[in-house]
């Protein structure tokens, strides 16, 4: 067994007892997957990041050294009707913490709720596209298998929609469920994007979240450019990758609520030991009660259960210790202006 995992499963081991139903769920389904995923014979140590290349590759190294100790606070704002009361719940809370956020719209969404959009935009918050339907969908987008055509055509409605609402044109990309691919890549090379956060390295959500395959696995977990032959390789893309963080979970209100605060200190931990900054996301959604929102009908019933705004209260105590331990928050292209314009 892989020493991550079985670190992984020590601490739920431990879950406080108020949190005993999920967690037992939790140990059974690391369990059961821990083989299938070893099958796969792949280590998880953390590849080494590249240096400068004669080739004009990025420097990561130097970027690493400017960038330290800074994390990305994240929003994927999904097309749910009623969400919305949760995305000013959302911008409320950054501005009591003084935090800027990158925020990722559905272009369903910003089509449905300009005004809201371009509050967004007006609080500072950098603002980019998160499909065009996803959220209302049983059958989701999918830019893992949907032709070129498909997914450019949904990144540039999103796009348009996201630019009409608040005046500015997107450059950063999540994918729906963090389901890429090079196609994807190609599609967003094509529409002038400048960054993406979606290959979900070091990730395997053992039955619970929606990242099951481990094509990406490996991917460096320091920002790197995207290689059009494979996403977790870095290459010469106009594309920097921006991995969302994780520790076989991922960094994000879900894991947050179901393991609690421990255990994501001690992820924040592990991941710090390999990082040299965390991109942390959550959902509107999650800060809503379930019966005031549209969902389709195959949303996740115990995912449905934990969305309420009491989970305010949740995210100021892992806000304050990022605060704690150092960690400044980062819009991407701040971060990164540079080394686009090199």
């Amino acid at each position: 067994m892989w020493p991550e995992v079985d670190e992984m499963q020590t601490k739920i081991d431990k879950l406080e007892p108020k949190v005993s139903n999920e967690s037992d769920t939790a140990k059974t389904e690391v369990r059961k997957k821990v083989e299938e995923l070893e099958k796969y014979n792949i280590p998880w140590a953390s590849a080494q990041v590249p240096a400068e290349q004669s080739d004009g590759s990025l420097c990561l190294h130097h970027m690493r050294a400017q960038t330290r100790a800074q994390w990305h606070f994240t929003i994927d704002v999904d097309w749910v009707p009623g969400s919305e009361v949760g995305l000013e719940g959302l911008l409320d809370f950054c501005d009591r913490w003084k935090i800027k956020a990158t925020i990722f719209v559905a272009g369903r969404f910003a089509e449905s709720y300009a005004d809201l959009i371009r509050d967004c935009r007006r609080r500072g918050h950098e603002l980019g596209t998160h499909g065009w339907e996803h959220g209302s969908l049983e059958k989701d987008e999918d830019f893992r298998s949907a032709s070129y055509d498909q997914q450019r055509a949904w990144i540039r409605l999103a796009t348009e929609a996201v630019e009409k609402a608040s005046g500015v044109r997107p450059v950063v990309f999540r994918a729906p469920s963090l389901w890429i691919s090079e196609t994807t890549l190609r599609a967003l090379e094509d529409e002038g994007y400048r960054f993406d956060s979606s290959v979900p390295a070091r990730r395997f959500d053992c039955g619970f979240g929606r990242v099951h395959y481990i094509k990406y696995f490996r991917a460096p977990s320091e920002p790197y450019r995207l290689s059009s032959s494979h996403l977790r390789l870095p290459g010469h893309s106009s594309l920097i990758e921006i991995a969302p963080s994780a520790f076989l979970f991922p960094i994000n209100m879900a894991t947050l609520r179901v393991l609690g605060l421990p255990v994501m200190k001690w992820m924040v931990r592990r991941i710090s030991r390999r990082a040299s900054r965390l991109v942390f996301y959550c959902h509107p959604h999650e800060f809503v009660h379930a019966q005031r929102q549209s969902f389709p009908r195959n949303m996740s019933k115990w995912n449905m259960q934990g969305m309420t705004p009491e989970n305010f209260s949740v995210l100021d105590g892992f806000v304050e210790h990022m605060l704690l331990q150092g960690y400044s928050p980062a819009l991407f292209a701040n971060s990164f202006g540079h080394a686009v314009a090199s």
